[in-house]
């Protein structure tokens, strides 16, 4: 059988798009500071993050992500999880400052 060509991705939908524009007359170290400091303080930075999903639900994914024109796994993850957290009300409240300086000192992702 003949098989289907796979969709051409805009650049828009590869992965790291959705970093801050650089300059290209800056010098590289100004820039890598200025652009990491932006994002950290933001809190918009990818961090990685893994858990279980149902096969059947993973073969879904794949397949999106294989037919669909500019549809990033990644994104439509981070997309669902935080409408779900919008709608916790903890979900948005601080931790007590003793469970986060555990959570930092065990979690490397929350380091600056």
């Amino acid at each position: 059988t003949a098989r289907t060509a796979r969709p051409v991705l805009d650049a828009n939908s590869l992965y790291g798009m959705d970093e801050l524009p650089v300059a290209a007359s800056a010098p590289q170290e100004a820039i890598d500071s200025k652009a990491s400091s932006t994002v950290e303080n933001t809190g918009q930075e990818w961090v990685q993050f893994s858990t279980y999903l149902r096969r059947n639900t993973y073969l879904r994914l794949k397949q999106a992500e294989y037919w669909e024109p500019g549809f990033v796994v990644r994104q439509q993850i981070e997309k669902v999880v935080s409408e779900l957290l919008d709608k916790l009300e903890n979900a948005n409240r601080s931790l007590p400052d003793e469970e986060y300086q555990k959570l930092l000192q065990k979690n490397k992702k929350l380091k600056s």
